[in-house]
């Protein structure tokens, strides 16, 4: 998997959404200003979002984009499947776009790319917004304190030292 650069802005702007969530609607220049996203492409993503159903807006002087249901309702892999479709590194192994490989039933790669697609939907999935808001809210905690945080990272790492703990067990 590799996240494109919408990817990445669209995961940035329902974090900033998710953040306000109980302050209403969020004007784009705003989302665009403190996630520092291009006001012209933030446009095309909001309304991807909002066409897939996670956003809605309001108009008006206090209009503005704002999540369709909390973001405890909305995991990272939604929205990075609605922007960059499948999770899977490699097409043989999706779930939501497999498509056949003459090389499937020899393929010893297959298992390999079968746990990384599995190990990075794992974390994507269980992943929120409001996760994210909350590691969001204690990074900035923390930067006031002049320290940094990490916590994200480990969680991430651990899995994937599991899994490669699984591939070294499944060759002995």
């Amino acid at each position: 998997m590799r996240l494109s650069t919408k990817g990445e802005y669209a995961s940035r702007a329902m974090l900033e959404l998710a953040l306000h969530y109980a302050e209403g609607p969020r004007h784009i220049r705003d989302i665009s200003s403190a996630q520092d996203i291009p006001e012209r492409f933030l446009e095309q993503i909001l309304l991807l979002l909002k066409r897939a159903g996670y956003l809605r807006s309001k108009k008006g002087p206090h209009g503005g984009y704002f999540l369709a249901k909390p973001p405890t309702r909305i995991s990272v892999a939604e929205v990075i499947r609605v922007m960059d479709g499948p999770l899977a590194p490699i097409d043989c192994v999706s779930v939501t776009a497999r498509e056949f490989c003459s090389r499937e039933r020899t393929c010893g790669l297959k298992g390999l790319w079968k746990e990384v697609r599995d190990a990075i939907a794992g974390i994507l999935e269980r992943t929120t917004f409001e996760d994210l808001a909350e590691r969001t809210r204690e990074a900035n905690k923390l930067a006031g304190q002049g320290k940094f945080f990490h916590e994200s990272s480990t969680n991430a790492i651990d899995i994937l030292n599991n899994v490669e703990k699984n591939i070294r067990s499944t060759d002995d």
